[in-house]
């Protein structure tokens, strides 16, 4: 793995502004896919921005009208939030789905998507 500077933003705005501003740096949420690439040499960035702690990222919410699941939220999270159930059986049921527990307790919806795999599940569902 080659070296890189890493940190945790604090904010989204703070996230959005470093990523802009150095076209080698990649947001950590999960890594399920990103650090093995960064270990094998696949990929080699400059910056990793934490934001797996970001509020805003790690929210589920539900209302009459839509169904908002944060980028950093786990596949674990997904699978077993009651009211999300209820308003997109579909969705949490495939979160439960995917990979092993270990996958569903690092991985997120966000870098799911992100990673874009044509395996995977998510792109397809959303």
């Amino acid at each position: 793995m080659n070296s890189f500077h890493y940190h945790r933003a604090n904010s989204l705005s703070e996230a959005a502004q470093r990523l802009s501003a150095n076209d080698q740096a990649r947001l950590l949420a999960g890594g399920m896919t990103l650090i093995p690439s960064l270990k094998h040499r696949l990929l080699a960035v400059s910056e990793l921005i934490d934001v797996a702690r970001l509020p805003d990222l790690q929210e589920i919410r539900v209302d009459t009208a839509a169904v908002w699941v944060g980028a950093a939220v786990r596949h674990h999270q997904v699978a077993s939030h009651a009211e999300l159930a209820r308003a997109q059986p579909a969705l949490a049921e495939l979160a439960g789905l995917i990979g092993d527990p270990q996958v569903r307790s690092r991985g997120t919806l966000g870098g799911s998507i992100a990673n874009n795999d044509p395996a995977a599940d998510y792109p397809a569902a959303v």
